[in-house]
């Protein structure tokens, strides 16, 4: 069996081998301050509203008796960009060009890891394909740091990868969202050592249930021990990272 450790490493050579870049696909980004926040709402927003997307289509994505789902890179972007109006209430082409810059690269990711799922997406006969919320934030995220100086990562306190273990930051952030005077829904950010570091929070939603619902410590699909969550309860957040000048 594969150590945790290396199944990311893995990932990101299959995104290296899918995709030729050249040094134009390298964006580092000169964010101001005063931008910070609204930028990194808008960046965890564009998560948040592709999670929201790959967890709607799950049971389209794990018919087993479909090839071609059509779940393409640019029928999911389409869907992204509806959650995301709806969540924001701003389109992407409201946007200042410097901000609509940086959540263009947001989309080129997202559209890089559907296109290198295509294969297991539309395989007949498996009826559980893997590409679930967790595992698209998770390579969306490799691929934007691949990419850009921007850090993607879903941080909780009961994580199932090493990779979504919160850091001395994320856990004190978390610790506030847990709280029941801290206003549900609402991210927290704070400058710290040159960067902006911003967390959005991530409930339970009733499509989250088959996965980390009840009973707990039943195997869900993906062979990991489900945790008992409630729908509406916190799961975790976003967590968005980037330097600033």
């Amino acid at each position: 069996m594969l150590r945790p450790i290396l199944k990311p490493l893995i990932i990101l050579g299959m995104i290296l081998i899918s995709f030729q870049f050249s040094a134009a696909d390298f964006s580092s980004f000169d964010i101001k301050k005063e931008k910070a926040k609204e930028t990194a709402y808008f960046i965890a927003a564009m998560i948040v509203a592709g999670r929201g997307v790959v967890a709607k289509h799950q049971p389209l994505i794990n018919n087993p008796a479909i090839g071609n789902k059509r779940f393409t890179p640019e029928y999911v972007q389409k869907c992204i960009l509806d959650n995301f109006k709806n969540m924001t209430g701003v389109s992407l082409t409201d946007l200042e060009p410097d901000t609509k810059a940086v959540l263009e690269q947001v989309l080129e990711a997202v559209r890089m890891s559907v296109h290198m799922n295509q294969r297991r997406i539309n395989r007949k006969g498996i009826r559980f394909k893997g590409y679930i919320p967790a595992v698209f934030g998770r390579e969306v995220g490799m691929i934007l740091k691949y990419k850009s100086n921007i850090s993607i990562k879903q941080s909780t306190f009961r994580f199932r990868n090493s990779f979504n273990q919160p850091d001395t930051f994320e856990q004190g952030v978390l610790r506030k969202f847990e709280n029941p005077d801290y206003p549900r829904g609402q991210g927290y950010g704070e400058f710290r050592n040159g960067l902006y570091r911003y967390l959005h929070p991530i409930y339970i939603k009733s499509v989250c249930l088959k996965c980390h619902g009840e009973p707990a410590g039943e195997l869900d699909p993906t062979g990991h021990k489900k945790e008992g969550y409630k729908e509406g309860e916190l799961r975790g957040a976003v967590s968005v990272a980037f330097p600033v000048h």
